[in-house]
């Protein structure tokens, strides 16, 4: 897909006398409904802004570049908000809300930007990860931070299935009821799986997957299902013909939201251009 048919709606100034803050947080989403604010429990956003309103006595809407389900973790979201105050420095937003935001939500850093920026219309690519330890090897402080399996399936089948992930499709297949995108059509430049230790010694299990935007629960009915039809030894063609069914039925298990992780935000036009580049050779 090409970015011109992105259909984002164009920048619009800063008012007058206003400052945008650009901030990147990382969260344990365990105790959150999710970033966006919510009427049945608390967002990761809406926690934010409270603490910037106790902070400067001012109300903002933070902006996020992209949305986690309840539970969902994040490592490098992105976001921003606009100010009227003046006294504040950029860089100092986040050592000030460290000091009243609770553990489980960290401003990494934070810094003034102009009009040009925004946290989510400006974004060119959006990373998760999605982490698993085998039962064996699961300890304490694993709870709620990664999927918790039986065993690893073959993670050449794996990755079998992770190839045909890669590129345009439509994910309808994939997405979970109530998802309003008018196009389930998305680009896809990494999906892969791999594996890592963790700080103490044991076997992770992680899927990468990188792309333009994603569709409501996608990422986690992908790991759902293929890791049960890799435990199904089901082949490569096959999670390719149910991927083009578009048919939502045809989809395995939704997998938890406790090993997903918001890994990184990329605003950099020329990371994933080959994708671009690649889209106008086979026009």
């Amino acid at each position: 897909m090409a970015r011109s048919d992105w259909k984002r709606p164009p920048l619009e100034p800063l008012e007058p006398g206003k400052r945008r803050i650009r901030m990147t947080v990382a969260y344990d989403g365990q105790h959150y409904n999710g970033w966006q604010k919510q009427v049945n429990g608390l967002g990761v956003a809406e926690r934010i802004e409270q603490e910037i309103h106790a902070m400067i006595g001012e109300e903002v809407m933070v902006v996020g570049s992209g949305r986690t389900d309840s539970g969902v973790h994040a490592i490098g979201q992105v976001c921003h908000f606009d100010t009227a105050n003046q006294r504040v420095e950029g860089r100092v937003f986040a050592i000030a809300l460290n000091r009243l935001l609770p553990s489980d939500i960290r401003i990494m850093e934070s810094s003034e930007v102009d009009g040009t920026f925004h946290a989510r219309y400006t974004a060119m690519a959006r990373m998760y990860r999605y982490y698993l330890k085998r039962e064996s090897d699961i300890i304490p402080f694993d709870a709620k931070q990664v999927w918790k399996v039986r065993k690893f399936p073959s993670i050449d089948l794996l990755n079998s299935y992770a190839a045909c992930i890669q590129g345009t499709h439509d994910f309808t297949t994939f997405t979970a009821r109530g998802d309003t995108s008018i196009s389930r059509r998305r680009d896809i430049y990494e999906s892969y799986w791999s594996y890592e230790t963790d700080r103490f010694g044991h076997q992770v299990l992680v899927y990468t997957i990188s792309g333009n935007a994603f569709l409501y629960r996608m990422i986690r009915s992908l790991v759902g299902s293929m890791l049960e039809f890799a435990e199904k030894d089901m082949d490569a063609a096959s999670f390719k013909d149910i991927l083009a069914s578009k048919d939502r039925r045809r989809s395995g298990r939704t997998a938890s939201p406790w090993g997903l992780y918001f890994y990184r935000v990329s605003y950099d036009p020329e990371e994933y251009a080959w994708f671009e580049e690649a889209h106008d050779e086979q026009q």
